[in-house]
């Protein structure tokens, strides 16, 4: 025989109804689904409830889950990236870099780029960046394997 599953109560099954109809994240929509048919069938078996919303045993249970343990607001997934996004580097720092190359006609390595940055603006730009910024505004770039000392 399959198993019941517990769920909490304490929200209604409207409140789960209206975040799926304004909700357009097809992740949170999925688990808000599973948490509606579980909420509005309490006698449904986590394979029922999967064999009818066309998921995996395991989704409705990772769903319950999270449901039970923070509500609606764990059920939301969980974005990748980096948090705090790119760093914005002033053009300002790459337009002085272009001047400077210009004068010394562009045989500096990448590595002696960054030095000049790090020691004159007191930021560390990194080298893909300054690939980058330096082919954007139009001049060759020029790197070597090792840094020299």
């Amino acid at each position: 025989m399959s198993r019941i599953a517990s769920i909490r109560t304490d929200i209604p099954v409207g409140v789960i109804r209206r975040t799926i109809k304004n909700t357009t994240d097809g992740i949170f929509r999925i688990r808000l689904m599973v948490v509606e048919k579980l909420l509005s069938n309490p006698h449904l078996s986590l394979q029922a409830t999967a064999n009818a919303l066309l998921v995996n045993r395991e989704t409705v249970t990772k769903c319950l889950k999270l449901f039970n343990q923070g509500g609606i607001d764990l059920l939301r997934p969980k974005r990748a990236g980096r948090k705090e996004g790119n760093p914005k580097y002033d053009g300002e720092i790459f337009l002085e870099l272009i001047r400077v190359l210009e004068r010394n006609r562009g045989e500096w390595s990448v590595y002696q780029m960054q030095d000049y940055i790090k020691e004159r603006h007191e930021v560390v730009v990194p080298e893909s960046t300054i690939y980058y910024r330096i082919a954007k505004l139009g001049f060759a770039k020029r790197a070597r394997t090792q840094r020299s000392a």
